[in-house]
């Protein structure tokens, strides 16, 4: 300690120099306004190479993962190739022929980069780098090569606002697949971001330990076929008329980085359905 206020003392004046001198080099940036765009525009460009740089890096290194994540989705595509296309007929756009399987695929697919995420909050949302320039609106589902992402529920220009999985107001009806049927709800508890809760799910209904759970088929939103995850835990007991289920997600929230935004081609059609259904004041009159 002796050494150090000894050297402290010998060193007062360069020490004493170099205080005066950040004091004076940060008075002339909080009230000198050329000064300080200067040093911003400087800083931030420095800021966003070394964040360029860090990007690079990382990706680099998680080039094994994304080719694995590649092999998955491209299996992932092949299962849900008979799941979203529609038979083709004369009569029909034929604007998204497939020509290879002669049927018009149902939706269009529109890349994305993930900016910022959160995962630690009770309703977490995620930003996109595509917004409604690039085709991205509201309502359009967010997959990843893994898995569900979620729902975009804003767009601005150039960027989009996806309400996550693991957001509480987000819920889906899952499909199993071994059961060939849907049930239940799926549901964020605001605890532990890999896991979700799937209630509603009647106890009678065979579930175990294992069973995958998919986008169904009914979802206006979602294409079939796409993972949302697995059950790792269910119990029931005789007092209650539903299952306690958990289940483990397919996406991996905390390294999601490229994504798709999933265009349904025939919406329009479906919206004018919905437009011509009755209320139940168009019923009572």
């Amino acid at each position: 300690m002796l050494v150090i206020f000894r050297w402290i003392r010998n060193q007062a004046y360069p020490l004493l120099f170099a205080l005066l001198f950040l004091s004076a080099w940060s008075q002339i940036l909080r009230f000198h306004l050329y000064q300080q765009s200067i040093y911003f525009n400087q800083s931030l460009g420095f800021y966003r190479q070394i964040d360029s740089w860090k990007s690079d890096i990382t990706q680099y290194f998680g080039l094994r993962e994304k080719n694995q994540e590649l092999v998955y989705e491209n299996q992932l595509l092949k299962d849900q190739l008979n799941w979203n296309l529609t038979d083709y007929s004369p009569k029909r756009n034929d604007s998204y022929l497939d020509s290879i399987t002669n049927t018009i695929v149902k939706y269009e697919y529109i890349k994305a980069r993930v900016i910022r995420s959160s995962v630690g909050e009770q309703n977490n949302f995620i930003v996109l780098d595509q917004g409604y320039e690039n085709g991205v609106k509201q309502h359009m589902s967010v997959v990843s090569p893994m898995g569900i992402i979620g729902i975009v529920v804003e767009s601005t220009a150039h960027y989009s606002l996806v309400m996550s999985v693991l957001n509480s107001k987000f819920e889906i009806t899952p499909y199993f697949k071994e059961l060939k049927a849907s049930h239940g709800v799926i549901n964020w508890n605001g605890e532990d971001p890999r896991y979700v809760e799937l209630e509603e799910v009647n106890r009678f209904v065979k579930v175990k330990n294992g069973m995958k759970l998919f986008t169904s088929n009914y979802s206006l939103i979602f294409p079939a076929g796409i993972p949302i995850g697995t059950i790792v835990k269910s119990s029931s007991n005789l007092k209650a008329n539903f299952f306690t289920i958990k289940v483990k997600l397919a996406t991996d929230f905390s390294k999601i980085d490229m994504v798709s935004v999933v265009k349904n081609i025939q919406q329009e059609e479906i919206d004018q359905l919905d437009n011509t259904i009755p209320t139940k004041d168009d019923r009572d009159n």
